[in-house]
């Protein structure tokens, strides 16, 4: 059973699916300091993934101006 839920951004679905709903169970499997090691790591990758992404856009950038634009994009986006 798929789960409605408000999105944060024109990107994100509306319903989450059936992988979706198991990850979420298997996450609360975890002990939560487990589940915190396992959310810091993937903000970790995301963070990642948002800086290279930049780093493509924008190859002429310092990494000094490039965080600056990475946190920009963040503060727009949540």
């Amino acid at each position: 059973m798929a789960s409605t839920l408000a999105p944060s951004s024109e990107t994100m679905p509306l319903e989450l699916g059936e992988a979706d709903e198991l990850q979420i169970r298997l996450l609360m499997q975890l002990s939560p300091a487990k589940r915190m090691q396992t959310l810091m790591e993937l903000q970790a990758l995301w963070l990642d993934s948002v800086r290279a992404r930049l780093r493509r856009a924008y190859p002429h950038l310092s990494d000094y101006e490039l965080t600056l634009r990475m946190f920009e994009r963040l503060k727009q986006n949540g």
